[in-house]
């Protein structure tokens, strides 16, 4: 099976980090200790259920660059445009309750600071729903929230929805997503029929 370009290329980019980095790899701090999915979501500014409408490139800049790359950022840097980039993300359900983001189901944002970096990677495909985990900057400006140095976007898999629905009342979900709304008995009856 031929492996996909996104998986090539942060392949290439976490070599390259280890070997450009100097220190290779990521320093996570000593005391650091993996956190539960909940536990993280408590702690994270902004959570939304959103379909990814558009992808855009980013110049390399202050939330987008390599720490193998020279020059301040805001500087031309070859080869590096194509591993940051933003989305244009579409909010399915109005934001999880205790969000700081007040949009309603439907609205556009803006997301940055996308793309394959030394130690994590945020990366979308345009047409596929995620939950966010979210930050504002001071400029307003939406960045994924990782919170504890750990994943902060989550793919639309009956997984993740069955835990973000434990965690999280998301309200007014477009018709076309049967959002969070889960019955034990019917799963276990779908499985049975499997």
């Amino acid at each position: 099976l031929p492996v996909p370009v996104p998986v090539l290329v942060l392949g290439l980019v976490l070599v390259l980090g280890g070997r450009a980095g100097g220190g290779g790899g990521c320093q996570l701090p000593a005391e650091w200790r993996p956190l539960s999915e909940g536990c993280r979501a408590e702690l994270a500014a902004i959570i939304v259920y959103a379909r990814v409408l558009a992808l855009h490139p980013d110049p390399y800049g202050a939330y987008n660059y390599l720490p193998w790359q020279r020059g301040p950022p805001g500087g031309h840097q070859q080869g590096a445009g194509d591993l940051f980039y933003s989305a244009e993300i579409e909010l399915l359900c109005d934001q999880a309750w205790g969000s700081m983001l007040e949009v309603p189901a439907g609205s556009r944002l803006n997301l940055t600071g996308l793309g394959y970096f030394s130690c994590h990677s945020h990366t979308v495909m345009q047409g596929y729903a995620y939950f966010f985990f979210l930050r504002m900057d001071e400029n307003y400006i939406l960045l994924p929230h990782g919170v504890n140095f750990q994943e902060a976007i989550f793919p639309d898999t009956q997984e993740n929805r069955r835990m973000f629905a434990s965690l999280f009342q998301f309200s007014n979900c477009s018709q076309a997503q049967h959002v969070l709304s889960f019955s034990s008995d019917w799963e276990i009856q779908e499985d049975n029929r499997v």
